[in-house]
């Protein structure tokens, strides 16, 4: 019973201290608090995790013979939430810890081919072949692929040539690369 009272005691003070205090300096309070957080190193993790992640880039010049394991650079960023990607490199860092979804899409005349990888910090993650080597004269090919791949802040992903077989891919709107955190 004794245990009771104080504790209907404290909740009544708590409650007055509360009530006592005006809005302002409610938040005035605390703001101190996460000033002093912050300086001492802790950051609120909710906080990070806001805001969407989401790109799109196109080819817009056609390539042809890319180089051994050649970036292939999709230069005309049509989206970039969260600034992730970079048209001047064609490689995607994760602005937050994550699971990523990616596609990617290359379109190749009959008679040429382009065999493009995903990798992530270097390392193949998954391939795409295009192969125009199976289609009538005048006719072309378009090739697709989607990965889910799970990243740390600061990890890059982007498509490459695999090996030498970026032979040939057409740009104009035709192939592009894109990607969006899941969660």
């Amino acid at each position: 019973m004794c245990r009771f009272l104080l504790f209907v005691m404290f909740l009544s003070l708590l409650v007055t201290i509360i009530i006592s205090k005006t809005p302002q300096q409610i938040v005035a309070k605390c703001s101190n608090y996460k000033a002093i957080c912050t300086g001492l190193g802790y950051t609120d993790k909710t906080c990070q995790n806001k805001g969407a992640v989401a790109f799109q880039a196109i080819l817009i010049k056609d390539i042809s013979n890319l180089g051994i394991e050649k970036p292939v650079i999709f230069e005309k960023v049509t989206l970039n939430e969260g600034s992730g990607y970079d048209g001047k490199t064609g490689k995607f860092t994760a602005p937050q810890d994550g699971v990523y979804s990616f596609s990617w899409n290359v379109l190749v005349s009959s008679g040429k081919a382009f065999y493009t990888e995903i990798v992530k910090d270097g390392v193949l993650v998954a391939r795409n072949y295009a192969d125009g080597n199976i289609v009538k004269s005048t006719y072309f090919l378009t090739s697709s692929s989607t990965v889910n791949i799970k990243m740390n802040y600061k990890e890059k992903v982007w498509i490459r040539a695999q090996g030498n077989n970026g032979q040939f891919s057409h740009g104009n709107y035709w192939s592009y690369f894109s990607g969006f955190k899941i969660n």
